[in-house]
């Protein structure tokens, strides 16, 4: 928290930094407190930039990150030399492979140290070039504003993502004049007329379309999309970042774009004439493309060149914004569409998610399906929900049904865990007044639980719903199919409740949907941070049932 700003006039490369931070729209920076970064700091205080400080790097690094996925203003962490900055090379990583734009600002020994073994001092650029899109070094004050200019530009070209520049100590500390102020605006590329002309026609001509919205849509979120969507009576399953972009309660959605846990998404995309990929292209929950029928044509816009064509060659295909693509389509009929098809599409995912349900009966312990919807049901529209890597997002992924974009973060493009809980806690960040809940496992949650007690410190109370099945259960129950045995997979049961109050929150244990509904409701009630635990059941999931196959 900032206590107090600048004495006198003075004014020092940290000043820079922080002015040219604001003046590109952002609005919060997250830390770890270290020494060499007090310039930093002491202008946050002196300018008025929030500054948040949380226990662990990594856990600062999520935070900003989950910044980004729900306002798509960058995210901004500050962290000291050497152990500071390879804490963040796991989230850098996150954020490379899930697309996200994320500045991280690495301190630096003195330049005159430089070479000579100062404490802590490491070799930052070798270490975070290839988890970055760009990572450089600061060496003139008067050149930190061109640099974070530069950053910017790096970070949002193509697909966005991570970047990093080191500063040192010296160059931060050293006096500067105001001046000059970085700025930047990002052009979305436009459809040529020839593209136009092509997609246009492909798809008017189309019977049994399909549309996959992609992660570009998050950047450039289209304002006529569902119009576009119930114009052309297309069904449609969003991926990643795009979820929520039309609501999942829609008629003609047809559940995640997560082919693991959606066998009508699979069958979609073998019967579909023609798959449109709206800003993303065909990745592992896209199986690579391996799923798409050998008669389907692929239409595939993006704003990446890079992207395009990427794992499975597309029929059509465009460098362009997802807004551009919708303006193509405002006016287009699909005289031909089998109406017959798309229906039934769609009423075979509200029947495959209702038979999850379905097979998900009371018991002690729950099912998995039975606790995460009992949560669900007790939670408002407007809520924003954190998922895990591991089983618990096996199970969860195809449970909920986003009403809203942006408000469903998962960091699940990497497989890595332990961003669950500063992913919650940055996500109130964001929107101090929207109820945030996490669900993580017995495993994830050992990660940054930790971090509750900055949740407590800055008022930011976050739900963290522990879902126990007492082992590494994504693991675990393959390994079993594989070998007829577990091996070290248990994670006896612990009191992570108390662990919150511990911390400065407060939890509860729940056993039954009426429990659960009763804690979250206590919880949500709260201004405290809280964790509810609920033992569940340790069963395969149709994910980890598709995939060990």
């Amino acid at each position: 928290m900032i206590t107090s700003g600048r004495s006198g006039n003075r004014f020092e490369g940290g000043d820079l930094v922080v002015a040219s931070l604001k003046a590109l729209g952002v609005r919060q920076i997250f830390s770890v407190s270290g020494g060499p970064l007090n310039s930093i700091y002491s202008a946050c205080a002196a300018q008025a930039l929030p500054l948040h400080h949380a226990r662990h790097e990594a856990g600062a690094c999520f935070m900003a990150e989950a910044i980004s996925r729900i306002t798509a203003i960058p995210g901004v962490v500050a962290v000291t030399l050497g152990p500071g900055v390879t804490n963040t090379v796991t989230p850098a990583l996150v954020a490379r492979m899930a697309g996200t734009p994320l500045l991280i600002i690495g301190a630096q020994a003195n330049t005159g140290a430089f070479d000579r073994g100062a404490g802590m001092s490491a070799d930052h650029i070798p270490i975070m070039a290839p988890v970055t899109k760009f990572a450089a070094r600061v060496l003139q004050t008067e050149r930190i504003p061109e640099y974070i200019e530069i950053a910017f530009r790096k970070m949002w070209a193509g697909t966005p993502g991570p970047v990093f520049l080191e500063i040192p100590v010296n160059v931060l500390a050293a006096p500067a004049v105001e001046g000059h102020l970085p700025s930047f605006a990002h052009a979305w590329p436009g459809l040529s007329q020839r593209d136009r002309d092509v997609l246009r026609a492909a798809i008017a001509g189309a019977r049994r379309p399909l549309l996959l919205i992609g992660d570009d849509v998050r950047w450039d979120p289209p304002q006529h999309l569902k119009k576009i969507v119930e114009q052309l009576h297309v069904p449609f399953a969003s991926l990643r970042l795009a979820r929520g972009a039309i609501e999942e309660t829609h008629p003609q959605c047809i559940g995640p774009g997560y082919i693991p846990c959606n066998k009508t998404l699979r069958r979609g995309l073998q019967e579909a004439d023609l798959v449109i990929l709206l800003g993303h292209h065909f990745e592992f929950d896209l199986e690579f493309g391996r799923s798409v029928g050998q008669a389907t044509r692929v239409m595939q816009c993006v704003v990446d060149p890079a992207n395009l064509g990427r794992n499975r060659k597309a029929d059509f295909g465009a460098v362009a914004s997802p807004g551009a693509f919708v303006d193509m389509v405002a006016d287009i009929r699909a005289e031909g569409l089998d109406r017959v098809w798309v229906d039934g599409l769609a009423q075979a995912w509200r029947t495959e998610r209702a038979g999850q349900c379905a097979a998900s009966n009371e018991g002690d312990p729950l099912h998995p399906v039975a606790a995460i919807d009992a949560v669900l049901a007790a939670l408002p529209d407007d809520a924003t929900l954190v998922c895990s890597h591991g089983n618990v997002d096996f199970w969860v992924d195809a449970r909920v049904q986003l009403k809203h974009p942006n408000r469903y973060l998962r960091a699940g493009q990497s497989g890595a865990l332990g961003a669950e809980v500063p992913y919650g806690i940055g996500a109130r960040f964001a929107h101090p007044d929207r109820p945030v809940v996490v669900f993580v496992g017995d495993g994830g949650i050992g990660y940054h639980a930790i971090e509750l007690e900055t949740a407590v410190r800055y008022n930011r109370p976050v739900i963290i719903v522990v879902l126990d099945d007492r082992k590494w259960g994504a693991i675990a129950l393959p390994q079993r199919m594989a070998y007829g045995g577990e091996f070290e997979m248990d994670l006896p049961m612990r009191d992570w409740p108390k662990v919150a109050q511990g911390l400065g929150g407060g939890g509860a244990h729940a056993r039954t949907k009426q429990e659960i509904a009763a804690a979250i409701r206590d919880a949500l009630a709260s201004s405290f941070p809280a964790i509810v635990q609920i033992p569940v059941r340790s069963v395969l999931s149709p994910y980890m049932a598709h995939i060990s196959q």
